[in-house]
């Protein structure tokens, strides 16, 4: 068995979603191929890597938040370490700023006593609450504390339900809490339908779309093996 791969530098360290990552070490395989696995902060990034050489890889951060390790994970050397971390951000995207992923819009204007300013430009809360009162943010390196590994961000792997309400709805009350239970249960519900619906209405492009995946393995796997017996 060939040694593990070892990241030994990253340049940048920290980022938001969308950050193009030099990713540096050994043991990363001889071609793409023997690259099958690349993790940053637990967050599946195979998809956007880049193989490079023995020594070198780039990849883009996926929708990760805080500090985790870059694992990559080859054919012959199996999972490997890593002797740095990288620290996810987000950053508040305004009307005038871009951004390198997509940013679900909330309305420029809404009544109350809310600001128009850029910096309140913000997702929707996923559990339909007002974010009045939650004003002081708490401490993120109390959190990476009480919460080893995991994040509050709900589309990532590492998201903990603890490290969200903490850093969101600290100052949210147990009866709202339940409300925004029940909101996110009926969106959740309200979304499968039309995923339902969706495939329902489309279901001869998705089989079309299973039986080219299927091709597409079948053929990997033929190069693979020819590959091998060279």
């Amino acid at each position: 068995m060939a040694p593990a791969p070892i990241v030994t530098g990253i340049s940048p360290n920290e980022g938001p979603p969308g950050t193009r990552i030099k990713i540096r070490g050994e043991n990363f395989g001889n071609k793409p191929y023997d690259l099958i696995g690349l993790t940053i902060c637990g967050f599946d990034c195979l998809l956007s890597a880049e193989w490079k050489s023995p020594n070198k890889i780039i990849a883009i951060s996926g929708p990760i938040k805080g500090k985790g390790e870059v694992i990559v994970t080859t054919r012959a050397g199996g999972i490997g370490t890593s002797n740095v971390t990288f620290k996810g951000y987000h950053e508040t995207i305004g009307p005038m700023k871009e951004s390198a992923v997509w940013v679900e819009e909330a309305p420029l204007f809404s009544w109350g006593r809310h600001s128009l300013s850029p910096s309140s430009y913000q997702q929707e809360d996923p559990l339909g609450l007002s974010v009045e009162g939650n004003e002081k943010k708490f401490p993120e390196d109390d959190l990476m504390t009480y919460f080893p590994g995991k994040c509050g961000d709900i589309a990532s792997e590492n998201f903990s339900p603890g490290w969200f309400l903490l850093e969101n709805h600290q100052a949210t009350s147990f009866n709202d809490l339940q409300a925004g239970l029940s909101h996110l249960r009926r969106k959740v519900e309200a979304q499968k339908e039309g995923q339902l619906s969706f495939l329902k209405a489309n279901i001869g492009s998705v089989m079309d779309q299973i039986d080219t995946l299927i091709t597409l393995e079948e053929k990997f796997k033929k190069d693979f093996a020819h590959d091998k017996l060279q």
